[in-house]
């Protein structure tokens, strides 16, 4: 590859495949072009909705296949859906030169401002929204990108084409944004924990861990790794010695937070209290997340006082634990985002009520869901497994629980709704990625919506 400062001086002269025409895609191309690139998009889907090509012409894209024309290129950007697996992939690097990066790597060359990477297996954005929320109060020009939805690409575009100055880039990373980095550089860069996930593109745990480390590759002296030392996968792989890392918790009072009898208290200044009885976000993984959210605004000297005041104002993110309105006793739960095994059980955790826990889906690998669902989670009154990984879920956990099979998303939550009791919750939590009824976990967490807005509750469930 040659050296990162060539494209950078000679991007006009630069031509570039875009591999996927998503939103980080389109992104990606419309920053090259900006920047004078040359552009060409490849996808391979054979139905593209007409917004996505709102900036190609019929000279610099192609739909339906990965041709030849990709090949033609200096540089490759693949976008985060393209499998690393694929055949495409595996041509470029088995019959060329042409370097592959991730949008996140292309958008990183053109700012710098800076970066603050967030990922883990659960929590990122949740995670994020704090520290945007926190920023905000004294950066005004902190923007929040990457994979809560606004391409990093689109972010940086708008910093150069306005000339903001002194801005701060928030990004929440997954995996698949941070394969192919290379020079990729945060200020302060985080792993929230580590749990089994994706092992329907990774060959093993390991890699998916990995990949995951790829956001600490690059980090100067001046940087910053922050890490969940209570995480059993990252306290494995961590070496503490090294300098500027910070670890957090919840129950080591030698870290600079804690939490003690429902507060989180600074070991610096006993008197800055977090009261989380007063907070709308809820559970012990919740409280991880503030705590990173609280070291990484203590770098920046982010005020206190400022944070309390937020915190008692921030919401669960939608599909994210968010409670859906409903004329009725019963709690519906919505969170559509729990889509590995590790978010559910933080979901069931949260509540002392007895559950009717929704599951299913698409599989993301071999998962041992009993394992995890076990007998010790005494408030799970029944399971309702749904989907393609409904069988699979069904099996594994009707010996220790009451459950039904039932495929179809809408029949299943009208079942959940059919036998359950007042003051009880039905919790939708997946557990599994939407793809097999639903294009994306938000499109599965509206229907849920949808059903239960548009349910005819009986008198006795009447509020």
């Amino acid at each position: 590859m040659k050296n990162i400062n060539y494209y950078k001086k000679n991007i006009s002269e630069t031509k570039i495949t875009i591999l996927g025409c998503g939103k980080s895609g389109i992104a990606a191309a419309n920053l090259g072009n900006y920047l004078g690139a040359e552009i060409f998009i490849s996808d391979n889907r054979k139905k593209i909705k007409k917004n996505q090509l709102i900036h190609c012409n019929k000279n610099n894209f192609e739909i339906g296949e990965h041709s030849n024309k990709c090949l033609d290129s200096d540089i490759i950007i693949k976008s985060p859906g393209i499998n690393p697996n694929s055949k495409i992939i595996k041509t470029v690097l088995n019959k060329t030169k042409i370097p592959i990066i991730s949008e996140i790597e292309f958008a990183s060359w053109f700012t710098t401002s800076p970066i603050i990477g967030i990922t883990g297996s659960n929590g990122k954005s949740t995670t994020v929204k704090l520290l945007y929320d926190f920023f905000i109060t004294k950066y005004k020009n902190t923007m929040l990108g990457g994979n809560i939805g606004i391409p990093f690409s689109n972010n940086v575009q708008k910093e150069i084409k306005l000339k903001i100055q002194r801005c701060i880039h928030i990004v929440e990373l997954s995996s698949f944004q941070l394969e192919n980095i290379y020079t990729f550089s945060p200020q302060v860069a985080c792993i929230l924990n580590l749990s089994k996930d994706h092992l329907d593109r990774y060959s093993s745990i390991k890699e998916y861990f990995n990949t995951k480390f790829n956001i600490i590759n690059n980090l100067s002296k001046k940087s910053f790794f922050i890490y969940n030392e209570e995480n059993k996968n990252l306290k494995k792989i961590i070496n503490k010695n090294e300098k500027n890392y910070i670890a957090f918790g919840l129950n080591n009072n030698k870290n600079n937070f804690y939490l003690k009898n429902m507060k989180i208290i600074s070991t610096q200044n006993k008197k800055n209290i977090i009261n989380c009885e007063k907070i709308n976000l809820k559970g012990e993984h919740n409280y991880q997340n503030i705590v990173a959210a609280l070291e990484i605004s203590k770098i920046y000297k982010i005020n206190f006082n400022s944070i309390m005041k937020k915190l008692e104002l921030i919401k669960p993110l939608e599909h994210r634990m968010e409670l859906v309105p409903s004329n009725s006793n019963i709690s519906f739960i919505n969170d559509s985002k729990g889509t590995n095994i590790n978010s559910t059980i933080n979901a069931i955790k949260s509540y002392k009520k007895n559950i009717i826990l929704i599951m299913g889906g698409y599989s993301k690998g071999k998962t041992k869901y009993k394992e995890f669902i076990n007998t010790d989670l005494k408030h799970i009154k029944f399971i309702i497994c749904y989907g393609d990984e409904g069988k699979n879920i069904f099996q594994e956990l009707s010996q220790n629980f009451k459950c039904k099979y039932i495929k179809d998303f809408t029949r299943c939550i009208k079942y959940a709704i059919k036998i359950a009791q007042q003051k009880e919750i039905i919790l939708l939590s997946p557990a599994c990625a939407s793809f097999d009824q639903f294009n994306s976990f938000e499109e599965r967490g509206e229907k849920f919506k949808e059903i239960i807005k548009n349910h005819n509750f009986k008198s006795e469930y009447a509020a």
